[in-house]
Protein backbone atom coordinates (compact mmCIF):
# COMPACT_ATOMS: atom_id res chain seq x y z
CA UNK A 1 0.00 0.00 0.00
CA UNK A 2 1.67 3.31 -1.14
CA UNK A 3 1.90 5.94 1.58
CA UNK A 4 -1.44 7.89 0.22
CA UNK A 5 -3.28 5.42 2.22
CA UNK A 6 -4.39 4.07 -1.33
CA UNK A 7 -3.46 0.40 -3.05
CA UNK A 8 -1.85 1.13 -7.08
CA UNK A 9 -3.47 -0.63 -9.12
CA UNK A 10 -1.36 -4.02 -10.81
CA UNK A 11 -0.12 -3.37 -14.27
CA UNK A 12 -0.95 -6.41 -15.48
CA UNK A 13 -4.33 -5.76 -14.43
CA UNK A 14 -4.88 -1.95 -15.25
CA UNK A 15 -3.80 -3.40 -18.99
CA UNK A 16 -6.88 -5.78 -18.59
CA UNK A 17 -9.11 -2.80 -17.87
CA UNK A 18 -8.00 -0.81 -20.51
CA UNK A 19 -8.47 -3.27 -23.50
CA UNK A 20 -10.94 -2.58 -25.96
CA UNK A 21 -10.67 1.18 -25.41
CA UNK A 22 -7.77 3.81 -26.12
CA UNK A 23 -5.29 4.53 -23.05
CA UNK A 24 -5.20 8.09 -22.30
CA UNK A 25 -2.05 9.83 -21.37
CA UNK A 26 -1.99 13.62 -19.75
CA UNK A 27 1.55 15.45 -21.10
CA UNK A 28 2.49 18.33 -18.55
CA UNK A 29 5.16 20.32 -20.02
CA UNK A 30 7.63 22.79 -17.84
CA UNK A 31 7.68 26.20 -17.30
CA UNK A 32 8.15 27.14 -13.74
CA UNK A 33 5.85 29.53 -11.92
CA UNK A 34 3.57 28.92 -14.81
CA UNK A 35 2.60 25.32 -14.21
CA UNK A 36 -0.15 27.03 -12.27
CA UNK A 37 -1.41 27.56 -15.36
CA UNK A 38 -1.87 23.39 -15.83
CA UNK A 39 -3.37 23.45 -12.58
CA UNK A 40 -6.86 25.05 -13.78
CA UNK A 41 -6.49 22.71 -17.11
CA UNK A 42 -6.35 19.18 -15.04
CA UNK A 43 -9.26 20.72 -13.19
CA UNK A 44 -11.38 21.31 -16.31
CA UNK A 45 -9.78 17.92 -17.27
CA UNK A 46 -11.56 16.29 -14.40
CA UNK A 47 -14.61 18.39 -14.23
CA UNK A 48 -15.35 17.24 -18.15
CA UNK A 49 -14.80 13.61 -16.77
CA UNK A 50 -11.88 12.76 -18.42
CA UNK A 51 -9.12 11.10 -16.51
CA UNK A 52 -5.95 10.07 -17.73
CA UNK A 53 -4.27 6.27 -17.49
CA UNK A 54 -0.96 8.04 -17.53
CA UNK A 55 0.94 10.79 -16.76
CA UNK A 56 4.31 12.28 -18.23
CA UNK A 57 5.94 15.52 -17.35
CA UNK A 58 8.81 17.26 -17.38
CA UNK A 59 9.94 19.82 -14.87
CA UNK A 60 7.20 21.56 -13.09
CA UNK A 61 4.87 19.44 -15.04
CA UNK A 62 6.28 16.50 -13.93
CA UNK A 63 5.79 17.94 -10.18
CA UNK A 64 2.23 18.41 -11.24
CA UNK A 65 2.17 14.94 -12.55
CA UNK A 66 3.01 13.41 -9.62
CA UNK A 67 0.62 14.66 -7.20
CA UNK A 68 -2.38 14.47 -9.65
CA UNK A 69 -0.62 10.28 -9.71
CA UNK A 70 -1.65 10.41 -6.05
CA UNK A 71 -4.87 12.05 -5.91
CA UNK A 72 -6.93 11.68 -9.26
CA UNK A 73 -9.86 13.57 -9.06
CA UNK A 74 -11.35 16.80 -8.77
CA UNK A 75 -11.08 17.73 -5.30
CA UNK A 76 -6.99 16.01 -5.54
CA UNK A 77 -6.28 18.91 -8.39
CA UNK A 78 -8.17 21.82 -5.93
CA UNK A 79 -5.77 20.70 -2.89
CA UNK A 80 -3.16 21.30 -5.52
CA UNK A 81 -4.57 24.92 -6.48
CA UNK A 82 -4.21 25.48 -2.57
CA UNK A 83 -0.80 24.19 -2.83
CA UNK A 84 0.22 26.43 -5.55
CA UNK A 85 -1.69 29.51 -4.14
CA UNK A 86 0.66 29.01 -0.87
CA UNK A 87 4.02 29.10 -2.96
CA UNK A 88 6.40 32.20 -2.89
CA UNK A 89 9.26 32.30 -4.88
CA UNK A 90 12.00 32.08 -2.09
CA UNK A 91 10.45 28.84 -1.59
CA UNK A 92 11.55 27.58 -4.90
CA UNK A 93 13.95 29.82 -5.82
CA UNK A 94 15.91 31.75 -2.89
CA UNK A 95 19.00 33.49 -3.15
CA UNK A 96 21.85 33.19 -0.73
CA UNK A 97 25.52 32.17 -0.66
CA UNK A 98 24.67 29.23 -3.14
CA UNK A 99 23.98 31.98 -5.46
CA UNK A 100 27.26 34.00 -4.95
CA UNK A 101 29.77 30.87 -5.54
CA UNK A 102 28.03 29.54 -8.31
CA UNK A 103 28.75 33.41 -10.31
CA UNK A 104 32.36 33.32 -8.94
CA UNK A 105 32.59 30.14 -9.87
CA UNK A 106 33.16 27.69 -7.20
CA UNK A 107 29.72 26.08 -7.90
CA UNK A 108 28.07 24.27 -10.76
CA UNK A 109 24.78 26.07 -9.65
CA UNK A 110 23.10 28.98 -8.55
CA UNK A 111 20.34 28.06 -6.28
CA UNK A 112 20.37 25.30 -3.95
CA UNK A 113 17.60 22.39 -4.09
CA UNK A 114 16.73 22.00 -0.52
CA UNK A 115 13.66 24.18 -0.11
CA UNK A 116 12.11 22.42 -3.64
CA UNK A 117 13.07 19.16 -2.02
CA UNK A 118 11.08 20.15 1.18
CA UNK A 119 7.91 20.97 -0.64
CA UNK A 120 8.02 18.08 -2.44
CA UNK A 121 8.47 15.95 0.59
CA UNK A 122 5.47 17.92 2.67
CA UNK A 123 3.21 17.75 -0.60
CA UNK A 124 3.78 14.24 -2.69
CA UNK A 125 1.62 11.63 -1.18
CA UNK A 126 3.60 8.56 -1.89
CA UNK A 127 7.63 7.57 -1.28
CA UNK A 128 8.00 6.06 -4.48
CA UNK A 129 6.44 6.42 -8.28
CA UNK A 130 4.87 3.09 -8.71
CA UNK A 131 2.79 3.96 -5.74
CA UNK A 132 0.98 6.10 -7.44
CA UNK A 133 -2.39 5.60 -8.26
CA UNK A 134 -2.43 6.29 -11.90
CA UNK A 135 1.41 5.66 -13.71
CA UNK A 136 3.85 8.75 -13.33
CA UNK A 137 6.42 8.79 -15.66
CA UNK A 138 9.15 11.99 -15.70
CA UNK A 139 11.22 13.31 -17.72
CA UNK A 140 14.65 14.15 -16.72
CA UNK A 141 17.29 14.45 -19.32
CA UNK A 142 21.12 12.49 -18.60
CA UNK A 143 24.00 15.65 -18.29
CA UNK A 144 26.70 13.60 -20.03
CA UNK A 145 24.85 13.14 -23.46
CA UNK A 146 21.58 15.20 -23.07
CA UNK A 147 19.14 12.37 -23.60
CA UNK A 148 15.98 12.00 -22.49
CA UNK A 149 15.36 9.51 -19.50
CA UNK A 150 11.91 8.65 -18.35
CA UNK A 151 11.80 7.39 -14.85
CA UNK A 152 8.59 5.56 -13.94
CA UNK A 153 10.23 3.31 -10.69
CA UNK A 154 11.92 4.36 -7.96
CA UNK A 155 11.88 7.42 -4.94
CA UNK A 156 9.46 9.85 -6.35
CA UNK A 157 11.47 12.91 -4.73
CA UNK A 158 15.16 12.89 -6.46
CA UNK A 159 13.11 11.99 -9.86
CA UNK A 160 11.39 15.16 -9.38
CA UNK A 161 14.47 17.39 -8.40
CA UNK A 162 16.04 16.09 -11.53
CA UNK A 163 13.60 16.55 -13.70
CA UNK A 164 13.27 20.15 -12.14
CA UNK A 165 17.30 20.53 -12.29
CA UNK A 166 17.58 23.40 -14.43
CA UNK A 167 21.39 23.55 -15.48
CA UNK A 168 23.38 25.81 -14.02
CA UNK A 169 20.00 27.00 -11.39
CA UNK A 170 20.05 23.76 -9.78
CA UNK A 171 22.76 20.86 -9.44
CA UNK A 172 22.38 18.13 -10.67
CA UNK A 173 20.77 15.37 -9.32
CA UNK A 174 22.71 11.36 -9.55
CA UNK A 175 20.30 8.87 -9.88
CA UNK A 176 22.62 5.51 -10.15
CA UNK A 177 25.42 5.98 -12.20
CA UNK A 178 23.46 8.81 -14.06
CA UNK A 179 23.70 12.71 -13.55
CA UNK A 180 20.39 13.94 -14.40
CA UNK A 181 18.74 17.73 -15.20
CA UNK A 182 15.91 19.50 -16.37
CA UNK A 183 13.88 17.26 -18.61
CA UNK A 184 13.09 20.44 -21.03
CA UNK A 185 16.53 19.93 -22.24
CA UNK A 186 15.84 16.91 -24.02
CA UNK A 187 12.53 17.40 -24.27
CA UNK A 188 10.12 19.77 -23.18
CA UNK A 189 6.89 18.79 -24.15
CA UNK A 190 7.14 14.84 -24.03
CA UNK A 191 4.35 13.40 -26.68
CA UNK A 192 7.23 11.34 -28.01
CA UNK A 193 7.63 9.22 -24.30
CA UNK A 194 3.37 9.44 -23.82
CA UNK A 195 3.39 7.45 -27.37
CA UNK A 196 6.05 5.01 -26.73
CA UNK A 197 4.33 4.03 -23.21
CA UNK A 198 1.06 3.35 -25.46
CA UNK A 199 -0.79 6.45 -25.08
CA UNK A 200 -3.53 6.94 -27.77
CA UNK A 201 -5.10 10.38 -26.71
CA UNK A 202 -2.83 12.45 -25.65
CA UNK A 203 -4.09 15.97 -23.92
CA UNK A 204 -1.05 18.33 -24.07
CA UNK A 205 -1.00 20.67 -21.11
CA UNK A 206 1.16 23.65 -22.54
CA UNK A 207 1.96 26.70 -20.46
CA UNK A 208 2.14 29.29 -23.01
CA UNK A 209 5.16 31.81 -23.86
CA UNK A 210 4.06 35.29 -23.11
CA UNK A 211 6.85 36.78 -24.13
CA UNK A 212 6.40 34.67 -28.05
CA UNK A 213 5.40 37.30 -29.60
CA UNK A 214 6.41 40.40 -27.83
CA UNK A 215 9.60 42.33 -29.11
CA UNK A 216 12.50 41.49 -26.96
CA UNK A 217 13.84 44.53 -25.60
CA UNK A 218 17.06 43.42 -23.36
CA UNK A 219 18.97 40.47 -23.81
CA UNK A 220 17.06 38.18 -21.43
CA UNK A 221 13.81 39.17 -23.51
CA UNK A 222 16.02 38.17 -26.75
CA UNK A 223 16.99 34.42 -24.58
CA UNK A 224 13.64 34.03 -23.33
CA UNK A 225 11.42 34.32 -27.19
CA UNK A 226 14.79 32.09 -28.59
CA UNK A 227 14.09 29.33 -25.88
CA UNK A 228 10.04 29.57 -26.50
CA UNK A 229 10.50 29.36 -30.35
CA UNK A 230 12.58 26.24 -29.85
CA UNK A 231 10.16 24.71 -27.56
CA UNK A 232 7.45 25.51 -29.68
CA UNK A 233 9.05 24.40 -33.19
CA UNK A 234 9.93 20.94 -30.87
CA UNK A 235 5.86 21.00 -30.27
CA UNK A 236 4.77 20.80 -33.49
CA UNK A 237 7.72 18.48 -35.08
CA UNK A 238 6.28 15.96 -32.47
CA UNK A 239 2.69 16.52 -33.51
CA UNK A 240 3.47 15.94 -36.97
CA UNK A 241 5.51 12.72 -36.13
CA UNK A 242 2.51 11.31 -34.12
CA UNK A 243 -0.37 12.49 -35.71
CA UNK A 244 -0.95 9.32 -36.96
CA UNK A 245 -0.44 6.40 -33.93
CA UNK A 246 -2.13 8.99 -31.33
CA UNK A 247 -5.24 11.28 -31.39
CA UNK A 248 -3.34 14.50 -30.25
CA UNK A 249 -5.07 17.39 -28.46
CA UNK A 250 -2.99 20.32 -27.62
CA UNK A 251 -4.93 22.74 -24.73
CA UNK A 252 -3.13 26.14 -25.29
CA UNK A 253 -2.84 28.70 -22.97
CA UNK A 254 -5.50 31.30 -23.03
CA UNK A 255 -3.56 34.58 -23.40
CA UNK A 256 -1.31 33.87 -20.63
CA UNK A 257 0.10 36.89 -18.46
CA UNK A 258 3.12 38.20 -18.90
CA UNK A 259 4.69 36.64 -15.91
CA UNK A 260 8.34 35.80 -15.58
CA UNK A 261 8.99 31.87 -14.72
CA UNK A 262 10.13 32.75 -11.25
CA UNK A 263 7.70 35.06 -10.30
CA UNK A 264 4.69 33.42 -7.64
CA UNK A 265 2.92 36.35 -7.44
CA UNK A 266 0.29 35.64 -10.06
CA UNK A 267 -0.68 31.88 -9.51
CA UNK A 268 -4.77 32.58 -8.80
CA UNK A 269 -4.93 34.60 -11.91
CA UNK A 270 -2.93 31.93 -14.32
CA UNK A 271 -4.72 28.91 -12.47
CA UNK A 272 -8.26 30.66 -13.80
CA UNK A 273 -6.83 31.50 -17.06
CA UNK A 274 -5.72 27.69 -17.51
CA UNK A 275 -9.29 26.50 -16.23
CA UNK A 276 -11.00 28.96 -19.17
CA UNK A 277 -8.95 27.71 -21.42
CA UNK A 278 -9.31 23.90 -21.43
CA UNK A 279 -12.59 24.39 -20.91
CA UNK A 280 -13.66 26.56 -23.92
CA UNK A 281 -11.95 24.05 -25.93
CA UNK A 282 -13.62 20.86 -24.08
CA UNK A 283 -16.76 22.53 -25.04
CA UNK A 284 -16.16 24.55 -28.74
CA UNK A 285 -14.28 20.88 -30.40
CA UNK A 286 -17.69 19.72 -30.30
CA UNK A 287 -17.02 17.65 -27.03
CA UNK A 288 -20.27 16.45 -25.00
CA UNK A 289 -18.76 17.11 -21.57
CA UNK A 290 -21.89 15.97 -19.57
CA UNK A 291 -21.78 12.54 -21.80
CA UNK A 292 -17.66 12.15 -21.27
CA UNK A 293 -18.53 12.85 -16.89
CA UNK A 294 -20.72 10.19 -17.12
CA UNK A 295 -19.11 7.74 -18.74
CA UNK A 296 -16.14 8.42 -16.49
CA UNK A 297 -17.48 8.02 -13.37
CA UNK A 298 -18.76 4.77 -14.71
CA UNK A 299 -15.37 3.77 -15.49
CA UNK A 300 -13.91 5.06 -12.15
CA UNK A 301 -16.63 2.80 -10.49
CA UNK A 302 -15.19 -0.39 -12.16
CA UNK A 303 -11.16 0.75 -11.65
CA UNK A 304 -12.22 1.12 -7.39
CA UNK A 305 -13.81 -2.27 -7.57
CA UNK A 306 -10.93 -3.60 -9.49
CA UNK A 307 -8.62 -1.64 -6.74
CA UNK A 308 -10.85 -3.27 -3.68
CA UNK A 309 -9.78 -7.09 -5.23
CA UNK A 310 -5.87 -6.49 -5.70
Amino acid sequence: MGSNGHRPIKSRMLRRLLRGRRPVAFVLSGGGSLGAIQVGMLQALFDAGIKPDMLIGTSVGAVNAAWVGGWPNSEGVARLAEIWKGLRRDDVFPLGWTAAAGLLGRSNHLISNAGLRSILERHIPYERLEQAQIPVHVVASELRNGRASVLSSGPAVPALLASCAIPGVFPPVSIGKRELVDGGVANHTPIEAAVGLGAQRIYVLTIGYPWLHEEPTNALGMALQALARLVEQRLESEIAIHRDVADIVVIPALDPLAVSPADFGHTAELIDRGFDSAWRLLTESGSNVEAAAKKARKAEVGLAGAEAAA
